[in-house]
């Protein structure tokens, strides 16, 4: 079995991304700019690339937040699309159902919080 090394990119301390709070990471994504969304939700952190499935613009493009006002979904604040935080799939039962955001896989580890993704090449955070 082939050995493979994980690239990782640190992002932050753990105690800089409370419960249902995010940042937003600039990063080149497939070789192309783009933005992460990582977040913590029911204790994990989590992220997905920073792009709504029903249209090309940021989740985060028109208000300074990703969550609805439950608390409980991802929400597009353009479009108005929510998602599952978990799985990234569309919950709007009349546009993209079905559809996903893009995820990015995240560690976190004693030192903090990392993108674990191959497709990410670089990483600036704010």
């Amino acid at each position: 079995m082939e050995n493979v090394k994980i690239n990782r990119l640190w992002v932050a301390s753990s105690g800089q991304v409370a419960e249902r709070a995010y940042i937003r990471i600039e990063c080149v994504y497939l070789e192309k700019d783009s933005s992460i969304l990582l977040f913590r939700f029911d204790g994990q952190c989590r992220a997905y690339i920073n792009q709504c499935v029903h249209m090309p613009f940021r989740l985060d493009c028109e208000k300074d937040m990703i969550f609805d006002h439950t608390g409980n979904k991802l929400k597009c604040s353009m479009h108005g699309i929510v998602y599952d935080p978990v799985s990234g799939e569309s919950l709007s039962p009349t546009l993209c159902t079905g559809e996903k955001l893009t995820p990015v896989k995240v560690m976190e580890t004693d030192e903090g919080i990392w993108i674990a993704d191959q497709r990410i090449t670089a990483v600036k955070t704010g």
